[in-house]
């Protein structure tokens, strides 16, 4: 390290401390823009997944029906029409849901596996692999068929189709369809003044199976027989809770933290800046380190042409003579390894008092004999000296 040169402070610990300090502004800002959403479960109406159940909404409100999504029975006097897709009701719900139907309301149970009521006694399962979709033919795709019918409301259907699904034996006194021989897929029972229809399936009304056969045209009767109808699908409290439950996601993080915390967060981000610039500032003025000048020959050089002069090579040496110096000139210059002699000459003529000429004359002079190589070696000698004074006060 030479006299001039001034030790200064790394610069490392200012930017890693930069470098840090961008790492929580990022993280800071995905705590603000990320909120948290819940995972849809089957048979979600608000899903669009092969199980949720949002094409099913989807088609209700075509046929001009209002559909709610609510996690208690109506209250006495509706006329909203309860669906229930997946019996998820604590015993609080199951008693409002049974209080709303003996109030003459209208629920739908697609659950089979439901105990709003006496569980009906299941007679058989039905099972069919879920068919390729092809064509509007709904016969195509039933494995469900009318058959036996008492219900006005289906008697338009031809048939359904259920991946998995049960018959219940009919009660006395039921009304029933969609079996025969005392079994049937879709039983309905008065309680009080109301109804319920038991399903022997849900998953007929999923976004996977709702376009199969008649299981659209099922929903519609059930729940919109006409425009003006309202449907509820109500949700149990076991079920997975909603944007509607735990917030529309409109607060964030910035709205739960106090002020004070934020403002402890600024002063300690603006301290760190201020730490970070302290540490940065240089003592003093920069100072400029002279680049180490290059040898004019190294040892390896001088050991080869002591060789050749030993051995009387004068004109090889002459030779590694002219080629370091034009590698020299060519890099000190910042020209390219195949720049021509004469190229090379006008260049170092323009940038020096060396006469033009000169330096192509003596990197094409031969030598013969250890006398000529001298000469050379002192004619090299100073173009290198020359160049590198003239060079080193146009950088100062």
């Amino acid at each position: 390290m030479s006299a001039r040169q001034v030790s200064v402070p790394s610069g490392n610990a200012a930017r890693i401390g930069l470098s840090a300090l961008l790492v929580v502004a990022v993280a800071v800002i995905m705590l603000l823009l990320v909120r948290a959403r819940p995972e849809a479960e089957p048979f979600d109406p608000r899903s669009s997944d092969a199980a949720g159940t949002r094409g099913l909404v989807l088609l209700l409100e075509k046929q001009g029906a209002t559909v709610d999504i609510v996690r208690s029975a109506p209250g006495s006097g509706s006329t909203s029409r309860v669906l229930v897709l997946q019996d998820r009701l604590n015993d609080s719900q199951r008693r409002d849901l049974l209080q709303f139907i003996e109030d003459g309301g209208l629920v739908v149970m697609a659950d089979p596996d439901s105990l709003i009521l006496d569980a009906l006694p299941v007679a058989g399962s039905i099972e069919g692999d879920v068919p390729t979709f092809s064509g509007n033919d709904v016969m195509t795709h039933v494995n469900v068929p009318l058959d036996d019918c008492d219900v006005p409301a289906f008697e338009k259907l031809r048939g359904l189709f259920v991946a998995r699904g049960v018959r219940f034996r009919v009660p006395d006194g039921a009304r029933s369809c969609f079996g025969s021989n005392g079994r049937a897929f879709a039983v309905t029972r008065e309680h009080g003044a109301g109804l319920i229809v038991q399903l022997g399936d849900n998953e007929l009304f999923t976004n996977r199976l709702l376009r199969y056969a008649d299981n659209g045209p099922l929903a519609t009767a059930l729940l919109a027989p006409n425009s003006d109808a309202r449907v509820s699908i109500l949700l149990g409290q076991e079920a997975a809770k909603s944007t509607a439950d735990i917030g529309a996601g409109e607060k964030t993080l910035s709205d739960l933290l106090r002020p004070s915390v934020w403002m402890a967060l600024t002063q300690l981000a603006i301290a760190f800046i201020l730490f970070a610039i302290a540490r940065a500032v240089r003592p003093g003025r920069p100072v400029r380190e002279p680049e180490q000048v290059p040898i004019a020959g190294s040892a390896l050089v001088v050991a080869t042409g002591t060789l050749m002069q030993r051995a009387h090579h004068a004109e090889r040496a002459g030779w590694m003579l002219r080629g370091n110096l034009y590698r020299a000139l060519c890099r000190r210059f910042h020209l390219p390894s195949n720049t021509s002699v004469a190229e090379l000459d006008e260049i170092v003529a323009a940038h020096t008092s060396l006469p033009a000429g000169h330096v192509a004359e003596a990197l094409q002079h031969e030598v013969a004999d250890d006398k000529a190589l001298l000469a050379l070696s002192n004619s090299l000698q100073t173009i290198r000296e020359t160049t590198h004074e003239v060079l080193e006060g146009a950088n100062s």
